[in-house]
């Protein structure tokens, strides 16, 4: 098994790959969007559906986060399609709906707007405005439709059709938060120093640190100097110093143009840790881990993943995150681990062998796999458990 028919057997599906925060959507957005239906049902016939609409907004004007997922546009879609209308608007009298001129434009939150629709002097222009832009995305069928059904039904048709929606939209961008959480989990049970320091418990709270390969620290972010790369995790050693650097890409669906650039971008930093490595002690030296997984990298795999695969000293997935200790074990940064366990339910006897000798024996790690390890001290990490000495 060589390491692209490696990656292909432990490629996780998107649902085995962790989400962070478990994001859904709140509870009362269904019963929001049912009372949307019912004023709006209630002024049907007797107003012009673009002043029902307006008024919804302007009494509740944050009801408009809830008639985007009617709509079916994320929040992102909402607030960046806004900042464009806003920029763009001028009345008759030349007034403007955001204070900053058109040739200097500023993106604006969702949360902007929906102030500005309570405390602005435009706010009647801007609840038009914003009133026509899901007018144009359909709301007026969606809302005559929904009127000639009961609450009853609404319910299982957001349930199941809308919602769903939604909750894809907002879990493409949590599941790799999710798989970088895992990760650092891994390594802090392994004993070590992780940057930025909270990764295993809020992946989403700090930053990702940028770092200078040419002298191997963390510096602010530098676009013009291209020896400055981001990276999802550093292991430091007891010394503080950066020994491995993680780059962690997770495709569920088509990576795209930027699966091609990150795969090109990875094998770019190879070379500089190459050249910045061949100045130094070889106890020092600093080595790049790949944490990538998902289907979506069927799409291009030549472009993307066959590449990387080559490019990274090491890579894991979500299912052998057990890789990660032997891999510290063989460079010598902890050496307590003892052995493996393998799920057999999905390892073959073929995949067990090949893990043990590519990556077990060379790290003087045992497969334990039906042996009585309860005397041990173990942690789960993926299809895995790791066995480590006693101390």
């Amino acid at each position: 098994m060589n390491k692209i028919e490696e990656f292909w057997y432990c490629v996780a599906p998107q649902e085995d790959l962790p989400l962070y925060k478990g994001q859904e959507i709140a509870s009362d957005s269904c019963n929001r969007l049912i009372d949307v239906v019912e004023k709006y049902k209630a002024k049907k016939g007797k107003y012009e559906a673009t002043e029902i609409i307006k008024k919804i907004i302007l009494d509740n004007p944050s009801v408009i986060s809830d008639i985007r997922v009617l709509v079916g546009v994320s929040d992102k879609r909402l607030y960046l399609d806004l900042t464009y209308l806003a920029n763009t608007y001028r009345s008759a009298d030349n007034k403007r709906l955001v204070p900053e001129a058109r040739e200097h434009l500023l993106k604006h939150d969702t949360k902007y707007f929906i102030r500005l629709l309570s405390t602005s002097q435009m706010k009647e222009e801007l609840a038009m405005e914003i009133t026509k832009y899901f007018m144009d995305r359909g709301l007026v069928d969606i809302l005559n439709t929904f009127s000639s059904i009961s609450k009853e039904q609404i319910i299982p048709i957001f349930d199941n059709l809308i919602a769903p929606k939604e909750i894809q939209q907002m879990q493409a961008k949590y599941r790799g938060h999710g798989a970088e959480q895992a990760f650092a989990q891994i390594v802090t049970a392994c004993g070590l120093q992780i940057t930025p320091k909270n990764k295993d418990t809020d992946p989403m709270a700090g930053y990702d640190p940028n770092v200078d390969l040419t002298t191997m620290t963390v510096v602010q972010r530098n676009a013009s100097n291209e020896n400055c790369h981001s990276f999802d995790l550093i292991i430091n050693d007891n010394d503080s110093r950066i020994r491995v650097l993680i780059q962690s890409l997770i495709h569920s669906s088509d990576p795209g143009q930027y699966g091609v650039n990150k795969s090109d971008e990875t094998i770019d930093i190879q070379k500089r840790i190459r050249a910045y490595n061949n100045k130094l002690n070889p106890n020092h030296q600093v080595y790049l881990l790949g944490s990538v997984d998902g289907v979506g990298f069927s799409e291009n795999p030549n472009g993307t993943i066959v590449k990387m695969l080559d490019a990274f000293d090491d890579f894991f997935q979500m299912h052998t995150l057990f890789k990660i200790p032997i891999f510290l074990q063989k460079i010598g940064m902890i050496n307590n681990v003892k052995g493996i366990v393998f799920d057999t339910e999905y390892f073959d006897d073929n995949a067990i062998e090949h893990f043990l000798h590519t990556y077990m024996i060379p790290a003087n790690v045992e497969n334990l796999t039906g042996q009585d390890i309860k005397k041990y001290h173990t942690i789960q990490a993926g299809k895995a458990i790791v066995v480590f000495e006693n101390a």
